[in-house]
């Protein structure tokens, strides 16, 4: 089972898509941040793979303060002949959601979660694609009572020049965290995510950062760039779910 809700919030209407195994439940939930595309088929196909693994799965749509459902085609904005306008405009909506933007919506999803229940309480584990794995440190730094997992796939700008760049909260977490980047991954490389992996491989048996050899960015998500065998493999990191959300 997988549909389209509503969570009406003081900045609008917010679709988020949730999926869980057939009956009453309640199930484990892992909040899915979409990848910068948006809520696309990919992205459903990613949310069904990990619901047919026995979770109650919801993604809010990151985009919905710009409009309903957009998505995005980041490798046509990227070719030469696109409308310069075009680009500008999806550049704002892509950077226009902020980390309070993500951490105002996290709050509605949690108090939707507590009227559903196909969805289990705490603990909670999340998942976060492109720059959905910068949403998932945030979660984890704000929430890390309640998230005791995150797994990050094909992470994007959670290394900053900030004193609080996002993977500074591997330091403070005592959950378990998971990092899969493609050695090919033109657009947030292993060398520019270098921080982030070692902090995360830090955490000993807690935590692991891999790089898949022959896998681009967006390897995770079906479509686009999709590698089948970098996926499974950062797929298996699901059983971190297991771990921390027993």
């Amino acid at each position: 089972m997988i549909e389209d809700r509503t969570i009406t919030t003081d900045e609008g209407e917010l679709t988020v898509v949730v999926s869980h195994p057939d009956g009453d439940g309640p199930f484990p939930v892992v909040l899915s941040f979409h990848h910068g595309p948006g809520l696309d088929d990919g992205s459903r196909q990613a949310i069904q793979r990990i619901s047919d693994a026995g979770y109650y799965v919801i993604s809010p749509d990151r985009y919905y303060r710009h409009g309903k459902l957009i998505v995005m085609d980041m490798r046509k904005m990227a070719a030469p002949d696109t409308d310069p306008k075009e680009r500008e405009r999806v550049q704002e909506i892509f950077m226009g959601t902020t980390d309070d933007h993500v951490e105002r919506d996290v709050q509605a999803v949690l108090g939707y979660l507590k009227t559903d229940p196909a969805a289990r309480p705490a603990p909670m584990g999340c998942i976060g694609y492109c720059i959905g794995a910068r949403s998932v440190l945030r979660t984890l730094e704000h929430h890390g009572d309640v998230f005791r997992v995150g797994i990050l796939l094909h992470p994007s700008f959670c290394v900053t020049q900030d004193d609080d760049s996002p993977h500074k909260v591997t330091e403070g977490f005592s959950g378990y965290i998971y990092v899969g980047i493609g050695s090919e991954d033109q657009m947030q490389s292993a060398a520019m995510n270098q921080p982030l992996s070692d902090a995360v491989n830090a955490l000993g048996d807690r935590g692991n950062a891999e790089v898949h050899e022959g896998a681009n960015h967006g390897f995770a998500v079906p479509g686009g760039a999709y590698h089948e065998a970098a996926a499974a493999r950062s797929y298996e990191a699901l059983s971190m779910f297991a771990k921390g959300l027993a």
